[in-house]
């Protein structure tokens, strides 16, 4: 199953150019956020918004992210990191919803407390969005973070990378906008 048709490669949407740097991708404006989530929604993309800043450790995070998925049932996957993951393959992406932008916000507060289930629940979209792919459905992680050197190495087998508003480090800084971004 074809994800992308060559028609796409001359046009670059706005998908297209993210996935082809993975499915982890960060911002820390919300001009930027706004940017990217208007583009995507345009493509059809169904945007699901999860604040984390308010939790305090494994289990608030895996149901933060549970609350914001639909039709997940409430006891499915919550107690354990495999479980969360089995819940992911069934409920985030469907045939009907075959298309899904994850923003997480608030991140940065919980990784402050807890860095270990921040990087879990990052491994963990990284290879489910990977499973998703192989079944034609898109997954695209958009991370909110307020630190403009934000590395946490690599993921599920990729690396989060600054979205392409936020690419360079003066747009990060906020020092000026891309010449793309109306002010």
């Amino acid at each position: 199953m074809v994800v992308f048709d060559d028609g796409v490669r001359g046009t670059h949407p706005e998908d297209f150019q993210l996935l082809h740097n993975g499915h982890l991708h960060l911002f820390r404006h919300a001009w930027a956020l706004s940017r990217l989530v208007t583009d995507l929604a345009g493509l059809g993309y169904e945007v699901v918004e999860v604040d984390a800043a308010s939790c305090d450790g494994a289990d608030a995070l895996r149901d933060a992210v549970i609350a914001a998925i639909a039709d997940w049932p409430s006891d499915y996957g919550r107690d354990s990191w495999p479980g969360f993951n089995d819940g992911l393959m069934d409920y985030l992406l469907t045939a009907e919803r075959p298309l899904l932008v994850l923003t997480l916000k608030g991140l940065d507060q919980v990784r402050s407390k807890d860095e270990a289930s921040v990087l879990a629940l990052l491994e963990v979209l990284a290879s489910i969005a990977r499973w998703h792919l192989l079944f034609g459905r898109r997954l695209i992680c958009l991370i909110g973070t307020d630190d403009i050197e934000f590395d946490v190495g690599a993921l599920g087998g990729e690396h989060p990378f600054w979205s392409r508003h936020e690419f360079l480090f003066a747009h990060r800084t906020g020092e000026r906008l891309p010449p793309w971004i109306a002010s």
